[in-house]
């Protein structure tokens, strides 16, 4: 009579190698099987919790980190950005996008594999939007409106940027906000809190500056547009400390904006030329607004960046305790926020650090 498997008996080796090619949110479960079974499994950082701030003291000289909100540390990957001096314009998913003189690079985070767009006409683009599908834009308008479109073929290869100089009313965009691809369409915001869209297809005709939606009618010292993850197009107004913070939604039917009263569960990052919204299960993070701005510079851990069966997570390679105070460490969240409809003011904004040289990346659809 054969004798029974016993399943805890298998070597470790062999329950790594098991593990190597299963999702990462199944690691918890299969350590729970039994002692043996939870000695092979690793401590790791999932990366799509909540999305994560890129960061770096100097694009292409210093390696990458990402900041995450949920774990309060700052992972750092043994890679740099390869491209000294270029300027952070937009991020989308897993792409990020660089601008040089003449130059556009297209980043894949998770491969580092660098693509370079034909050159540009000018010195740079005051804005660039990237669609996540093949189709950027950049955009000028200090002088006159000026408009490149780049696509990419099925191929992976970029074409030539074709340029448009529409004669239209020449308008001043919100400095700290990116355009938004939304139904066919790219937006801009406007300093007035006006709108001015473009059709992504016919690019050639340039922007038109919408009679509708007017003003918000209220002083605020920053404003960023997003598209959440509903598909709404939303703009996010920060007061001059960082307090009030209020969030309007477009009503696309009457085409005025509606000031929102909470987020309905969802966390929204923003403060950089990429903002995001997502829903999450973390109760502490719902219906809240964070700013890439923290009390206490964070732990560095030093890991990789791994996939595991479409799920990327930082596993520690090594760890260094270097938090430097900035704050008056009485603070249980790093990350400055402020919860849509609370009454009280939000903690010190002053008291807080900018991670400069940052933008929000999310790679929770990857």
């Amino acid at each position: 009579m054969s004798q029974e498997q016993d399943w805890s008996s298998l070597p470790v080796d062999l329950l790594i190698l098991i593990l190597k090619r299963l999702r990462w949110s199944s690691h918890p479960s299969f350590a729970l099987v039994c002692r043996q079974w939870r000695s092979a499994v690793s401590l790791f950082y999932a990366a799509w919790i909540t999305p994560l701030l890129l960061n770096t003291t100097d694009v292409g000289t210093t390696n990458v980190r990402y900041y995450s909100p949920h774990f309060q540390k700052n992972f750092e990957i043994g890679d740099t950005l390869e491209a000294p001096g270029a300027k952070i314009c937009c991020a989308n998913g897993r792409y990020l996008t660089l601008c040089l003189s003449k130059q556009i690079l297209n980043v894949d985070l998770l491969t580092d594999d660098f693509y370079r767009l034909p050159p540009i006409s000018q010195f740079w683009f005051e804005h660039i939007v990237y669609d996540g599908m093949g189709k950027m834009f950049g955009i000028d308008t200090l002088v006159a409106q000026e408009i490149g479109c780049c696509v990419q073929n099925n191929d992976g290869v970029w074409g030539r940027w074709a340029y448009s100089y529409p004669d239209r009313t020449k308008f001043t965009p919100s400095p700290g906000s990116n355009p938004v691809f939304h139904r066919g369409l790219v937006y801009l915001l406007l300093e007035d809190g006006r709108l001015a869209a473009c059709d992504e297809s016919k690019h050639e005709e340039g922007f038109e500056i919408l009679e509708k939606p007017r003003s918000f009618g209220l002083v605020y010292e920053d404003s960023y547009l997003v598209e959440s993850d509903q598909g709404e197009l939303m703009v996010v107004l920060i007061g001059r400390r960082g307090s009030p913070v209020n969030i309007f939604k477009l009503n696309e039917h009457t085409m005025e904006w509606e000031k929102m009263e909470s987020l309905d569960g969802r966390a929204l990052f923003t403060g950089t030329l990429t903002t995001v919204t997502k829903k999450t299960a973390i109760k502490s993070m719902q219906n809240k607004v964070f700013l890439p701005r923290l009390y206490d510079w964070p732990n560095i851990v030093y890991a990789d960046f791994v996939l595991r069966d479409g799920e990327f997570a930082f596993v520690e390679s090594r760890r260094v305790d270097n938090k430097v105070k900035v704050g008056n460490g009485a603070y249980s969240t790093n990350m400055w926020s402020y919860e849509l409809g609370q009454r009280e003011n939000p903690r010190d904004f002053w008291e807080t650090e900018r991670m400069d040289y940052s933008i929000w990346v999310d790679f929770s659809n990857n």
